[in-house]
């Protein structure tokens, strides 16, 4: 069974825009790989080094001094997964067309997946108006040079809206 669960070795560049996206399916097949493994009720798998056997070189650089298993996989996640600016992701989800030649349902599907780096959770109904005035005015804004500073930022709340000015 194992053989046919057996990952691919992980070549990622930390710095690509689908970096995370790439380790996280990376990594859910390797979890699953060693789950399939037979005889794991008699015997401790070393995990370690069962990972660094499935890393490329070039990933492999981040973690060569890791102790355990855990410390290991902890360094990949921190230099694969980088924090999400949510102020992008929505711009980018608030601005999607339809392509040309492109099916509604295809459509839905590549909003869908745009909406799950925008990090959508309850909020009060004071914060609500507010990220969506937010959204509004980055989206509706005419000039570029300031919609690209407002995006360069992590977080964006009315109050720093000074730096459109």
């Amino acid at each position: 069974m194992e053989r046919y669960l057996k990952p691919d070795r992980l070549n990622v560049d930390p710095n690509s825009t689908n970096a995370d996206k790439t380790f996280n399916h990376w990594f859910r097949t390797f979890t699953n790989f060693i789950y399939s493994l037979p005889g794991q009720e008699d015997r401790i798998i070393d995990k370690l080094n069962l990972l660094i056997n499935y890393l490329e070189l070039n990933v492999y650089e981040f973690i060569s001094e890791a102790k355990n298993y855990d410390q290991a996989v902890n360094t990949l996640k921190s230099v694969c997964i980088k924090p999400r600016n949510i102020v992008m992701a929505r711009h980018l989800l608030a601005t999607r067309k339809q392509k040309a030649g492109e099916s509604l349902d295809q459509f839905l599907n590549n909003l869908k997946i745009l909406a799950k780096d925008c990090d959508f959770v309850a909020v009060s109904a004071e914060q609500y108006p507010s990220e969506m005035i937010r959204d509004a005015f980055i989206n509706g804004l005419t000039s570029n040079q300031i919609r690209q500073r407002l995006l360069e930022n992590k977080s964006v709340d009315l109050s720093t809206f000074d730096v459109a000015q």
